[in-house]
């Protein structure tokens, strides 16, 4: 119809009630492309921020999940192994994203941010957006460090951008919240992570890569 031929191609004014997945993709474009234009967008809106997790965060985590699953296929650590592990970790994304709002909040004094948890939310659930686009690359899991640094490195962006408009952080203390608040996110990640991978080393023995006619047994 034309009236969603026309929301295709202009920016997304707000994030629709029930699940629109070309909404969704629209949105995750123009933070992409355009943050200032489109987290001014974000801050007229009413939509709940924790509600965001399972609306927005779900559909683009399952990026790197779906992706991680079929590396780890290829790879040749088997379908039971992979699918838990790939499981798991899209736990572990959710679960530091459900955290992650009110440690934000609670940072925000400390540098000159103005306390609103349901702000901190959008700012993170959005902020990390490139995380999930970038997860595409663990398709190949010797692109998996890649994926993870590429992701956060421009979160930090995002959220650097965000920050002064939805939590009124000042200029000169953007940098810097930007940075601790990825940075509190990322280290909640790698130890979670860890932790699984520590969860399904003891419990699921992955099959062997047979090299020059020998079983190697993947590592842990």
């Amino acid at each position: 119809t034309r009236i969603r031929a026309l929301t295709l191609r202009h920016p997304i004014r707000t994030m629709p009630r029930m699940l629109d997945y070309a909404a969704i993709i629209n949105r995750a474009i123009e933070l992409l492309t355009n943050p200032r234009r489109a987290f001014r967008v974000i801050r007229d809106e009413t939509v709940p921020g924790r509600s965001l997790i399972l609306r927005y965060t779900l559909v683009l985590a399952a990026v790197p999940t779906v992706c991680s699953f079929l590396g780890q296929l290829s790879y040749g650590l088997g379908f039971g192994f992979s699918l838990l592990y790939s499981a798991l970790m899209l736990g572990v994304y959710l679960g530091t994203m459900f955290l992650i709002g009110p440690v934000v909040n609670a940072m925000a004094p400390s540098f000159g941010t103005v306390r609103n948890e349901n702000a901190a939310y959008k700012l993170m659930i959005y902020g990390v957006t490139p995380v999930w686009v970038a997860g595409v690359l663990t398709l190949f899991p010797g692109l998996s460090i890649l994926a993870l640094l590429a992701g956060f490195g421009y979160s930090v962006y995002l959220v650097y951008q965000g920050c002064r408009i939805l939590m009124d952080t000042p200029e000169e203390k953007a940098i810097a919240f930007s940075l601790a608040a990825i940075g509190v996110l990322l280290v909640a990640t790698v130890i979670a992570g860890i932790v699984v991978e520590q969860i399904i080393g003891s419990a699921f023995v992955p099959p062997a890569i047979v090299h020059a006619g020998k079983p190697i047994p993947i590592p842990h």
